[in-house]
């Protein structure tokens, strides 16, 4: 057996001695997984250096020792494929964005390659099963600010409400109400809320997720209710449309 999916992370701040502390835990989980027979594989293993600022600096090399002995320098990546989410290294995730962008578009031609006549309820039927997912799976994390990736994502419902023949002169909106299917946009939005809703009401585990929402201090003399959440300020954009921040200002 080997261990998938394990993470290891540290603030680097100016010292050498954050990077030194790195290779410890490494060294450390390394003899972790020697006691519990847990292998990991050093090939599998990478660096991905994440940053808000644009460096030009090379990152740190870091090694992890070889089962039959000696080390091994791990490769440092731009991105890294992370349970069906690539993260890259500022936290854009415009290759994420594209990368599904693309595979829904390729199950759409599959789909319309596969099926000579589709009537409403078919198509809807495929578009929320095999189209629509690639589009939304964990869309909390990466979901876009920037209007030329949400552009790019919802062309794909335009284009996809477009193979109905009585659809097709149609405008989007009025295709999308015929057919029952809200703007992806929209359904990002009801995410947010749908998530924040299992946050407040302790659906998580609280001992993750406690801190995540910061409470607004409310006092007797203000009006509304307990559960108005607080803004974090930010400078960047990466920041204020990160999720805690983006659903304080969502309309209610």
């Amino acid at each position: 057996m080997f261990t998938d999916n394990t993470k290891l992370f540290r603030e680097i701040i100016v010292d050498q001695n954050d990077q030194n502390l790195i290779q410890e835990d490494l060294n450390t989980l390394f003899d972790w997984s020697k006691t519990w027979l847990l292998k990991f594989h050093p090939d599998k293993c990478k660096v991905l250096p994440v940053s808000g600022r644009n460096t030009t600096h090379e990152p740190p090399n870091y090694t992890m020792k070889k089962y039959e002995g000696g080390c091994t320098n791990l490769e440092n990546v731009e991105s890294e494929k992370d349970i069906g989410v690539t993260i890259d290294m500022n936290l854009s995730f415009a290759n994420h964005i594209q990368n599904q962008v693309n595979k829904a578009n390729q199950i759409l031609g599959l789909t319309r390659r596969s099926f000579v006549h589709l009537d409403n309820c078919t198509f809807t039927l495929l578009f929320k099963a095999l189209v629509r997912p690639n589009l939304e799976y964990a869309n909390s994390i990466w979901s876009p600010y920037r209007k030329a990736d949400i552009t790019s994502i919802e062309t794909v419902q335009k284009r996809a409400t477009k193979m109905l023949p009585t659809m097709r002169d149609l405008p989007y909106e009025d295709r999308s109400r015929k057919l029952k299917l809200p703007t992806l946009r929209f359904r990002r939005l009801q995410g947010d809320m749908i998530e924040v809703y299992k946050l407040l009401t302790g659906l998580y585990d609280t001992r993750v997720t406690n801190d995540l929402l910061e409470m607004h201090n409310t006092t007797k003399t203000t009006r509304g209710h307990s559960m108005k959440l607080m803004k974090q300020r930010s400078s960047l954009d990466l920041r204020k449309y990160f999720f805690t921040n983006r659903v304080v200002e969502q309309p209610h």
